[in-house]
């Protein structure tokens, strides 16, 4: 998890040892400190949304202007 007093945060090393590997600490302290908008979500932007949220991000935001449609649902 991510230090609660706002000072250094601190990586759940065998939570995200995979992204590390591939990132490096800076870019996954920078990725726990993001705040992520997803705009138009879709099959596409629900997928984008899940792997954001797995992959460690501080927060994510849900826009979506148009209502679910079946094609939607069946995108996955």
């Amino acid at each position: 998890g991510m230090a609660k007093n706002g000072g250094e945060a601190e990586i759940d090393e065998g939570l995200y040892s995979r992204q590390l590997y591939v990132l490096g600490h800076e870019a996954m302290k920078r990725m726990q400190t993001s705040n992520v908008l997803v705009s138009g979500l879709r099959g596409l932007g629900v997928e984008i949304a899940k792997n954001l949220v797995l992959g460690g991000v501080k927060s994510v935001t849900l826009h979506d202007p148009q209502p679910a449609a079946w094609n939607d649902l069946a995108s996955q």
